[in-house]
């Protein structure tokens, strides 16, 4: 069977990015904001100015064949995977914007405690959706500890593969112990990481302390990281798409290079969700095709270092649920797709990845399994080619009930979810019937939902934790009070 592919980059042109980034940091380095991952650098042979730390080579390439060639995605409902393998590509909702698109106000407003529980539970109960990323921010929650709130809800409320980020060493810890309340111990986490975190350098080549040290804590504790690059071509990268993926490429290595000397072995992901700026009003635009073509890019050059991958999913830059946004994340999500990403991320994004919408989170998830089934491609045997049809039917004949249909027909043919539903006298054309049924889809969710709760001694373990570090409400109960 052969499955569509996406590859932007020759041999050559791989070989030229690699060559670049090298000298990228040989020559012009990385400022890295921490004193701790500076002098674990130079440790290592990389030569430091103050803050400004450049690598040879030779560290680089080190680090790269102590990186592992596969990483364990596991999750507390026991769905657990190992990427990259054949056929396997997993796909998440979008993450963390401040903002929700409130269908029943007719408008944007900014996020809750609230809405993080719902979008959880909705992405929980989507079998389309493999891996969560906290939807959106807890604004309503302390906001020097509101990813911590986001973290906690995400690991109590869903079974599924979480994937978060954290900006300082503390915040690494906190997910450590959550994560090993769960599972029984630090062990338990290291053989089986029910999360995964972000690393996410300021582009263009600069570390602030409290991301690079979590990097360095997730690392050491065996926790996936996944070294993600954001260019915007024209703001923080060059122009270019080349000159941005040669910076890509670059902040990559580095991080891989600072998790490898943190604890070699320690698993990571090569990652790129970048785009371009709008060169007459200044703002970050998804969706377009200079950012697939670089994510699709960090693809192969992922694919070349043996890396597993995370790549931007569907994205659009439509500030409505319009058709704007419906071509634009169906153009994104098919790029990731077939460009072979193991991890994707980006369901139920609109406005630049700044707001999310319940609805189009099913949407998406919809978009999602169409795309599976065009990777899925042409199965070609003696079976699907169908003879023994043919000749029982003869010319002129119906295969409706034919057998070879009954056999067949839940394997070749996608069946909808919430597309195709039409029924009734045709809608007037102020209605779109696909909006329509996913907000039924949402409403049956969340009125029938309930994820796999904690046992009473992970509950406890976790409740402790939380305990610890201050994450409970003003009356100091838990959050996840669903738990039994």
């Amino acid at each position: 069977m052969t499955q569509p592919t996406l590859r932007v980059l020759s041999r050559d042109d791989m070989e030229r990015i690699h060559d670049s980034s090298l000298r990228i940091l040989r020559d012009i380095g990385v400022r890295i904001e921490s004193p701790e991952v500076v002098a674990i650098m130079a440790a290592a042979g990389a030569r430091v100015d103050g803050e400004t730390v450049r690598m040879d080579e030779g560290i680089v390439s080190k680090a790269l064949e102590s990186a592992p060639r596969s990483v364990r995605i596991c999750s507390r409902g026991g769905t657990d995977r190992t990427i990259p393998e054949d056929g396997v590509q997993l796909i998440s909702i979008d993450g963390q914007p401040p903002a929700v698109l409130d269908l029943e106000l007719g408008r944007k407003r900014a996020s809750t405690l609230k809405d993080l529980v719902e979008m959880i539970l909705i992405a929980d109960a989507l079998p389309d959706v493999d891996f969560i990323w906290p939807p959106v921010v807890a604004t309503d929650m302390p906001t020097d500890r509101s990813s911590f709130y986001e973290f906690l809800v995400s690991m109590t409320h869903s079974s599924k593969h979480i994937q978060h980020g954290a900006a300082t060493s503390e915040e690494a810890r906190f997910q450590i112990e959550v994560g090993a309340a769960i599972l029984g111990s630090e062990e338990e986490l290291r053989k089986r990481p029910i999360f995964s975190d972000v690393c996410t350098p300021i582009s263009p080549l600069r570390y602030d302390q409290g991301e690079v040290e979590a990097l360095v804590t997730l690392a050491r504790a065996g926790v996936p990281v996944v070294n993600l690059s954001m260019a915007i071509a024209g703001a923080v990268t060059p122009i270019s798409v080349a000159g941005s993926l040669a910076v890509i490429n670059a902040e990559n290595l580095c991080g891989l290079t600072i998790g490898q000397l943190a604890n070699p072995g320690a698993p990571c992901l090569y990652s790129s969700f970048s785009g371009v700026m709008d060169l007459k009003t200044g703002v970050f635009l998804c969706g377009t095709p200079e950012g697939v073509l670089m994510d699709s890019a960090a693809v192969q050059m992922a694919r070349r270092y043996g890396i597993p991958c995370c790549s931007g999913g569907p994205s659009n830059a439509a500030r409505t649920l319009s058709t704007e946004a419906a071509w634009q994340s169906a153009f994104t999500a098919m790029a990731a797709v077939v460009a072979g990403a193991d991890m994707m991320v980006g369901l139920g994004g609109i406005d630049r990845a700044g707001m999310m919408s319940r609805e189009k989170i099913v949407m998406d998830a919809e978009v999602h399994r169409w795309l599976k089934r065009l990777a899925k491609g042409i199965d070609v045997n003696d079976l699907t080619m169908g003879f023994d049809a043919l000749e029982r039917q003869g010319p002129g004949g119906t295969f409706l009930s034919d057998p070879h249909t009954l056999k067949l027909m839940r394997k070749e043919l996608l069946i909808p979810q919430v597309t195709n539903h039409h029924s009734g006298p045709v809608a007037g054309a102020e209605t779109d019937e696909l909006l329509e049924s996913a907000k039924k889809r949402v409403s049956e969710i969340l009125h029938t939902h309930r994820p796999p709760l904690l046992d009473d001694e992970a509950a406890r373990r976790v409740g402790d934790v939380a305990r610890k570090y201050g994450i409970v409400r003003d009356d100091g109960t838990q959050i996840f009070d669903h738990v039994a």
